[in-house]
């Protein structure tokens, strides 16, 4: 529950890493590193004060529905909202530099019409977002949205998908899947636990709950790689405990192909021009991933880790996905249309 809390402070508008980078280095101050621009702790506990207010409603208001006494702001809970808001401020600055790449402008009427849609300066009352954050949230649904647009007719990502009862399994699979061509452990899996060779479209109706959307981690994973993706995590109840993220099932995707030379949408295949702007927006976020792997994204280890298969701030650092490159010597037969 206060997981939806944390999401929908966040989600107001209707739209909605592993590094090598030799950039800054997170230090005191710094909350994290993007590529080379750095996000202070300064606006991430500022944000939070800001906050607190409408987190504090939130927790009362999901204490009467459950019939309980209002919890206590614990630690806990505050570590859960500043992890949020750090990641709206690390999203922000992978946004400015696709849209920087791509020549993307987001036309700022657009922007101030949206916020003053929201309530403008009243909005921080029920957003919990200062101006600023509002601002910049409104300004990056807008070029997320047309990155998605862009993209989604374009890419095709070919996939083997399986998923393993706990990390420890889950790893070995992804260390043999990175350096094996063959599907190996996946193919052991019971029916239902694995999907074999496939060829995804953003636009394709699918199935799997895996990658059955146009927000699918699937095809936020840059090709040649093999990604192993937390259980999705749910806040309990705050003061109670954690669920351990290593005993849960975890996902290994091992990505054969990333493709943005996709053929024009036939059939099945929704065209871009048939999806709303919430999905397009949801869609760009992914299509922004693998810049996010390039530019590098560090985090200070006081508000968690990077997982750069979800996108996201995540504690503590067991529950973080992580991707490695398949070998060189890895090729793939051509996959059958």
């Amino acid at each position: 529950m206060l997981r939806r809390i944390v999401l929908a402070l966040v989600a107001l508008t209707a739209l909605t890493a592993c590094s090598t980078a030799t950039g800054p280095q997170v230090g005191a101050g710094t909350a994290a590193v993007v590529g080379n621009a750095t996000i202070s702790t300064d606006l991430v506990e500022a944000r939070l004060r800001t906050a607190l207010p409408v987190l504090v409603d939130a927790l009362n208001q999901q204490a009467q529905e459950e019939g309980r006494q209002s919890p206590a702001l614990d630690a806990p809970t505050l570590a859960v909202q500043s992890r949020a808001l750090l990641g709206l401020a690390i999203q922000h600055q992978i946004v400015l530099e696709a849209t920087r790449r791509q020549g993307i402008v987001v036309d700022p009427a657009r922007v101030e019409a949206q916020v003053a849609a929201a309530g403008g300066a009243q909005s921080t009352a029920t957003t919990g977002l200062d101006l600023d954050a509002l601002r910049d949230l409104v300004s990056d649904q807008l070029a997320l949205a047309e990155i998605g647009r862009r993209e989604f007719d374009r890419l095709q990502v070919t996939v083997d998908v399986g998923t393993f009862g706990d990390k420890a399994s889950a790893e070995r699979a992804a260390t043999q899947l990175a350096s094996d061509p063959g599907v190996g452990p996946l193919a052991a899996l019971p029916p239902g636990m694995q999907i074999l060779d496939r060829t995804v479209r953003p636009g394709n109706a699918q199935s799997d709950a895996v990658i059955r959307t146009p927000s699918s981690p699937i095809f936020g994973l840059p090709g040649r790689t093999v990604a192993l993706l937390s259980p999705q995590q749910q806040q309990s109840t705050p003061g109670a405990p954690t669920p351990d993220p290593t005993t849960q099932p975890w996902t290994v995707i091992r990505v054969r192909d990333r493709s943005l030379a996709a053929p024009a949408p036939t059939g099945n295949t929704v065209p871009s021009a048939l999806v709303d702007a919430r999905t397009l927006a949801q869609f760009g976020r992914r299509a922004v991933q693998p810049l996010a792997a390039e530019l590098g994204v560090q985090v200070n280890p006081r508000y968690g880790t990077w997982d750069p298969t979800q996108d996201e701030v995540v504690a503590p650092p067991a529950a973080a996905g992580s991707i490695i490159p398949l070998a060189p010597s890895v090729a793939f037969a051509p996959t059958a249309p």
